[in-house]
């Protein structure tokens, strides 16, 4: 069953040791996928890709914030998944080292959402060739994670940056500017990485907006993308005692795939947290649904 924390029904933060380690590690083999298509904010300030010469280059900073894609984790209560924030971050020298950074600092809004990089490496810098080239720090060597969250760490990684850059590229590994074959101990990474596939990494259901902690207007528009049967997504509008306000369902564009939602609704000033989660045309017969979940506040 599901596993959900005492907070309005919401998932509870990911539990690493839970993970088989042979499991998470076969998705080392997944192929290159697109999710953020019609999601992702256009980038701004993106380098032209060109080939890689002495190593990695990246854009100068500027003092606006950008809009990135950020990736954490979460444990549906049966293994770890993906799961994503559009986060306005300070311009670390263009969107693909800012989304980067941020995956490596791991500081989630969504208190479900947790890091898998040991917060004291970082991102030196990113090149936008094909392949594309990120160059760690050497502390961001070490996991905090174990074998079973190491390969999802590095997905996370790819993700972010193929989708702040919006590419579909590969991602080689640098560690100081120099190409390694192995990183955690455990992974292989003597060859560019691919995106894995979507459906085997990501939680199924992913909220866009609100982000935690937003405060916004009524009415409330909830979006997102998700991968469901037939394309229908229940969601539920709750207080933050738990209580029930408001409840439908919605559709996405596409079923079976991830694919754009949205929805509005109409509240009353308070705060609030949307839940939206697969539907179940088994009634428990097929196993635990993914759920998403975020706290926001209407003015």
């Amino acid at each position: 069953m599901t596993t959900q924390s005492p907070r309005s029904g919401r998932p509870r933060a990911v539990t690493v040791v839970t993970v088989a380690v042979a499991v998470v590690l076969a998705l080392l083999t997944g192929c290159a996928g697109d999710d953020d298509g019609t999601t992702t904010p256009s980038p701004g300030g993106t380098s032209s890709p060109g080939p890689s010469t002495s190593g990695p280059s990246t854009p100068s900073p500027s003092t606006a914030p950008i809009t990135v894609p950020v990736y954490y984790a979460t444990d549906n209560g049966t293994d770890l998944r993906l799961v994503r924030e559009f986060r306005s971050l300070p311009d670390a020298g263009g969107p693909a080292l800012t989304a980067a950074r941020g995956v490596l600092a791991g500081d989630a809004l969504d208190p479900d959402y947790v890091g898998l990089w040991d917060p004291a490496g970082t991102v030196l810098a990113v090149n936008p060739a094909t392949p594309i080239e990120v160059d760690l720090s050497a502390a961001a060597t070490t996991t905090t994670t174990g074998s079973a969250g190491a390969v999802l760490a590095v997905q996370a990684l790819v993700y972010a940056v193929t989708g702040a850059l919006q590419s579909d590229a590969p991602v080689r590994i640098l560690v100081e500017g120099e190409p390694v074959d192995e990183l955690f101990g455990v992974l292989d990474v003597s060859e560019p990485i691919a995106r894995a596939d979507p459906i085997s990494v990501r939680l199924l259901v992913q909220i866009n907006d609100p982000n935690e902690g937003d405060v916004v207007g009524s009415p409330v528009t909830v979006s997102g993308e998700a991968a469901v049967f037939e394309a229908t997504l229940p969601w539920r509008i709750e207080s933050p005692g738990g209580d029930v306000v408001q409840a439908g369902v919605t559709q996405t564009a596409e079923g079976q795939t991830f694919a754009p939602f949205a929805f509005d609704v109409t509240l009353d000033p308070g705060a609030y947290v949307v839940v939206i989660t697969e539907d179940d045309p088994s009634d428990g017969a097929g196993g635990p649904l993914d759920t998403d979940s975020r706290g926001f506040v209407v003015e």
